[in-house]
């Protein structure tokens, strides 16, 4: 990382610290979060999408946060929020939101989101924040008609950021990727969710498993926006990579550092900004943990 992406980095969690009001000692953002493990097996075409190590062997281990993002320490798994999940197999790490889309196109827009939802007034100032960024009206729609998840293991997660697929031949397929449950749950009437314990999604997950989730490439079509994290895509086409299995709840000895851009050869990095911001800030949002 370079001197001037350190300094960016630092000022993006700064700033999302203070619009949130995070204690530097927690995380930023997704604060409650649950631990399982398992494997990755690739899926028989994978090695024809990416040249990639992961896409080649079978069984590579894998590590997997899943977490909540509203509320903090102190909120319930209740509240419809938008939920992570956070992967690492080998060389590439995989960091991914219920919401197919994303709010801003960059950090600095992200920190005047948080600014206006944490403000003494959201009523206001997100309509306001739309009405200055209308890009960000597609994943607030979005959030706004979620409901409460019943586990952590029936939702699907997406990548809002297209990433280079580069196979042998040095052929670049962009693509969305996202993890796509083999057990769907329903989700939750608000009354019962909020009728569990603040913390049931991360005590019910060892419950639930083994879990089992498809990774998918989702192709653009020929019209789509594909470097822009708040577009829908028009095209439904999906390629599967592989199989995810998470067979035990299980906390690594050491966190992985998450990184959005920490990707082996064979896949190329995003295109547009927030990736780039997303992986500064988290960078600099563990040297504030410690």
């Amino acid at each position: 990382m370079t001197s001037t992406s350190f300094e960016h980095g630092a000022q993006l969690a700064d700033q999302v610290a203070s619009a949130t009001g995070a204690d530097p000692g927690d995380r930023l953002l997704h604060t409650r979060g649950v631990w399982a493990a398992g494997e990755f097996t690739p899926s028989a075409n994978a090695a024809s999408m990416s040249a990639a190590e992961v896409f080649a062997e079978a069984g590579t281990p894998a590590t997997v946060r899943f977490s909540s993002t509203l509320g903090g320490p102190g909120g319930h798994d209740g509240d419809p929020s938008d939920h992570g999940m956070a992967v690492r197999i080998g060389g590439l790490d995989l960091v991914m939101f219920t919401l197919p889309v994303f709010f801003a196109r960059t950090g600095a827009d992200m920190v005047e989101f948080l600014r206006a939802a944490n403000s003494p007034d959201p009523s206001s100032a997100v309509p306001a924040f739309v009405a200055r960024h209308p890009e960000a009206a597609a994943a607030l729609g979005l959030a706004q008609q979620a409901r409460p998840a019943a586990g952590f293991t029936g939702l699907a997660y997406h990548s809002v950021h297209a990433f280079g697929l580069v196979d042998a031949a040095s052929t670049t397929r962009w693509a969305r990727l996202g993890w796509r449950p083999h057990r769907p749950f329903e989700p939750l009437a608000p009354e019962e969710a909020r009728s569990r314990p603040s913390d049931y999604l991360g005590t019910g997950l060892p419950g639930e498993l083994p879990a089992h989730f498809d990774l998918v490439a989702h192709l653009p079509a020929a019209r789509d926006d594909v470097h822009d994290p708040t577009r829908l895509w028009s095209s439904e086409q999906t390629v599967t990579l592989g199989i995810l299995t998470l067979d035990r709840a299980e906390a690594p000895d050491v966190e992985p550092g998450f990184d959005p851009l920490r990707l082996p050869e064979g896949v190329a990095a995003p295109l547009d900004r927030l990736a780039s911001d997303r992986s500064a800030a988290y960078a600099a949002a563990r040297r504030r943990r410690g």
